[in-house]
């Protein structure tokens, strides 16, 4: 079960990499490289090499995160926080989209929003961090 939870994971991080990859090559422009499946052979590239970049990373991280939250665990809840904080940016974002328009695009991009979004960020990280605690190791006793 835990192979396969780790694979899920793996696959999740994947299709991760490559929407962010994909995000960015829709503001790039075309290339004269040439096309690869109907997309422009550069922006192809970018998409596989951040999906590849996806796995690696996630392959080398995942031992270390599991050993911070080895040693603390509560660091979970603020990683769900923080998560769900950038839901909130991205539903800003959303609203402030032109055919949405419910907020004003100029507060989403400007230094007010991108102040609180970055200062409660930050906030939950160190809160987490220093609220999380240590877990005590136990010693091994015959």
């Amino acid at each position: 079960m835990t192979v396969a939870q780790i694979a899920l994971a793996d696959i999740a991080f994947a299709i991760d990499s490559i929407l962010a990859a994909v995000a960015l090559v829709i503001a790039l422009p075309d290339t004269p490289m040439g096309d690869i499946g109907g997309m422009d052979g550069a922006k192809f590239i970018v998409i596989l090499l951040g999906a590849i970049a996806g796995l690696i990373v996630i392959r080398f991280a995942a031992g270390y995160f599991v050993k911070i939250l080895t040693e603390r665990p509560s660091l979970e809840t603020a990683a769900m926080l923080i998560v769900g904080w950038v839901g909130v940016k991205l539903l800003m974002h959303t609203l402030a989209h032109p055919a949405v328009h419910i907020i004003s695009h100029e507060f989403v991009e400007g230094p007010i929003w991108n102040i609180i979004f970055w200062s409660v960020m930050l906030l939950i990280a160190i809160g987490g961090w220093f609220l999380s605690g240590k877990t005590e190791k136990k010693s091994e006793s015959k």
